[in-house]
C-alpha cells in the first residue's frame, strides 16, 4: 500500500490497543507502520546492488543488447551456482517518454527482448541449452515482463537443473521479516510498555496486510531466503484499496481523537 495508507494504518491499530489517553501511541504506531518499507528501501540501496545493469541505448534501441544482458545474467546463475541480481533500466525516446520492451517466452519456448515500438525482437540464446532458453527459466512472475519508465530488477538463483527469477518489485525484503519485526518491537519495549504494545501492534498490521496482498513476503530473513506467496486476497497497490482503508483508518483515528477529549 501507498506510505500515506501504512502511516494511518499504524496510527488506527496502535491507538485502538494503547487506547484515546496515550497520544503518544498514535505517533509510535505511525512510525512502525511505514518502517518496514523504509527499512526494506535502505536494505536495497545498500545490500541488494544489481550484479547485472542492462541500460538500453537510447539513440540506437536494439533488444539484442537487452537479450546479451539477460543471456550473461543466466550463465552467471548456471556456472557458478549462484544468485544473480540484474537490473533493466528504462529506455528513454526522443519525445521526452520511455519505449516500452518486454522479456516474454514465444511459441518455441525460447526467451525473447522485444521492443513495443517497431516490433524488433531478439533471442536470447543459451549454449548448451538447444535453443530452448524458456526450458531451463522458472518465471515467478507474470510474463511478459515490462519495462517501461521505472527500472524492473530480478533476482535469478539456481533450482535444480532451472533457473527461477523473482521480480524483486513483488517480494519484501528483510523489513518485513518475523526477526527483524521482533527486534523493532523488543527495541520498543525498551523505551516503554505501552511504545512496544503499539509497535508491536501496527508492525502486525503491516505485515498481515503484505501476506493477504499480491506482494509475496520472505519471513526468514536473513536466516531463510524462502518465500512465501501473498494470497492474493486484495490488491494491495490498487486506488480502491488504498481509498478504503485510508478512509476507514482515518475514521478511527477521528474517533479515538474525540474519545481521548
Amino acid at each position: 500500500m501507498l506510505p500515506l495508507t501504512h502511516i494511518l494504518l499504524g496510527m488506527a491499530a496502535a491507538g485502538v490497543v494503547a487506547g484515546p489517553q496515550r497520544p503518544l501511541a498514535l505517533v509510535a504506531g505511525a512510525v512502525a507502520g511505514v518502517l518496514p518499507d523504509a527499512i526494506d528501501w535502505w536494505a536495497r540501496q545498500l545490500f541488494r546492488q544489481p550484479d547485472i545493469t542492462v541500460t538500453p541505448d537510447p539513440l540506437a534501441p536494439d533488444p539484442a543488447t537487452v537479450a546479451l544482458g539477460v543471456r550473461l545474467a543466466l550463465q552467471r546463475v548456471r556456472i557458478r551456482r549462484c544468485p544473480c541480481v540484474v537490473r533493466f533500466n528504462p529506455l528513454p525516446d526522443s519525445n521526452g517518454g520511455f519505449t516500452a520492451y518486454h522479456l516474454d517466452c514465444n511459441r518455441q519456448h525460447c526467451l525473447v527482448v522485444a521492443l513495443e515500438s517497431g516490433n524488433k525482437t531478439a533471442p536470447v540464446d543459451l549454449p548448451g541449452a538447444d535453443g530452448t532458453s524458456a526450458a531451463i527459466f522458472t518465471p515467478l512472475h507474470p510474463l511478459p515482463l515490462r519495462v517501461t519508465d521505472k527500472p524492473v530488477v530480478l533476482r535469478l538463483r539456481a533450482v535444480g537443473r532451472r533457473i527461477e527469477s523473482r521480480d524483486l518489485d513483488q517480494v519484501t525484503d528483510i523489513g518485513h521479516s518475523l526477526p527483524m519485526t521482533g527486534a523493532v518491537a523488543l527495541l520498543a519495549f525498551v523505551c516503554s510498555f505501552w511504545t512496544g504494545v503499539a509497535v508491536t501492534t501496527a508492525l502486525s498490521m503491516h505485515l498481515l496486510l503484505e501476506i493477504g496482498g499480491r506482494r509475496d513476503v520472505a519471513l526468514w530473513l536473513p536466516f531463510s531466503e524462502k518465500v512465501r506467496r501473498g494470497q492474493r486476497l486484495w490488491n494491495e497497490r490498487g486506488g480502491r484499496a488504498n481509498l478504503c482503508a485510508g478512509a476507514l483508518a482515518s475514521a478511527v483515528i477521528v474517533a479515538l481523537l474525540c474519545a481521548g477529549r
